[in-house]
């Protein structure tokens, strides 16, 4: 990661405002979480790259001496303070998520400008293969979002901004004699709830529906938007510039650890 810009990694310009940072941490962490990565190694260490970055271009005083220096090193040694107790002042800090979190986050994706460049991205990244697409895109429902996301890709296909992999024909063509759903950006209404987990199982039910992998990713992305931390673990090689989140990585990455241990246990 030394050899890399900070700047780079997060892509966003040496200028860029503390808000600006955190949006660009905040969307790479959501795709680089290692829970979208089931079984990749790799994948925890670019995380905590990822969440090294952050906390030296978060802090006013680290980024000032990086920016001076250029040596991560140098920047982590002016606060004296490890990732275990930056996050945890971030789980500390930051609120629980409320079923109102859910319904705004999933209404200012869904139909987005940010929602078409991730179609597009994973259908390029996977060649058409919209099941991945699906598997990948925020706040996705095939059932509903089927039609709309056909009309992202051919509309890119027919201005040249996109390519017409062999995979996504069979899929088009099924989707296009399909009735097409009259409110798809409606979204799915959740019984009251209150902060917590009762909120945060019902995005897991509104975000991802009743498939239990993309509950476990959906539950990951809502605790990346609004909770806490991850553990620290070993440190590996720096992260190919991606995306993420902030604040929220604390809870999350407990009950994360939590959940890996008891399958651990029961085998």
């Amino acid at each position: 990661m030394a050899e890399k810009d900070l700047y780079e990694v997060l892509g966003v310009e040496r200028t860029a405002s503390q808000d600006e940072i955190k949006k660009a941490f905040r969307k790479l962490a959501l795709k680089l979480h290692p829970d979208k990565n089931p079984g990749d190694e790799e994948a925890s260490a670019r995380f905590q790259s990822l969440q090294r970055i952050y906390s030296i271009l978060s802090s006013p005083e680290r980024r000032k001496v990086y920016d001076q220096t250029g040596d991560l090193s140098d920047a982590e040694e002016l606060s004296g303070q490890n990732f275990e107790d930056l996050y945890s002042y971030y789980r500390d800090l930051y609120r629980k998520v409320t079923e109102a979190d859910i319904e705004q986050f999933a209404a200012d994706f869904r139909g987005s400008e940010e929602e078409a460049a991730e179609v597009l991205q994973y259908y390029e990244r996977f060649q058409g293969d919209m099941k991945q697409v699906f598997e990948w895109v925020m706040c996705s429902d095939e059932k509903k979002d089927a039609h709309r996301f056909r009309d992202i890709i051919v509309a890119a296909q027919e201005a040249s901004k996109a390519k017409k992999h062999k995979q996504f024909r069979p899929w088009s063509e099924k989707v296009a004699k399909q009735p097409r759903p009259k409110h798809p950006l409606t979204p799915s209404r959740t019984n009251a709830a209150g902060p917590g987990q009762d909120a945060e199982k019902q995005l897991i039910a509104q975000i991802r529906g009743n498939s239990a992998a993309r509950a476990d990713k959906a539950f990951a992305a809502l605790e990346a938007k609004y909770c806490g931390k991850a553990p620290k673990r070993k440190q590996g090689r720096a992260p190919a510039a991606a995306e993420p989140s902030e604040e929220e990585f604390a809870k999350l990455q407990q009950e994360v650890m939590d959940r890996k241990t008891k399958r651990k246990g029961s085998k």
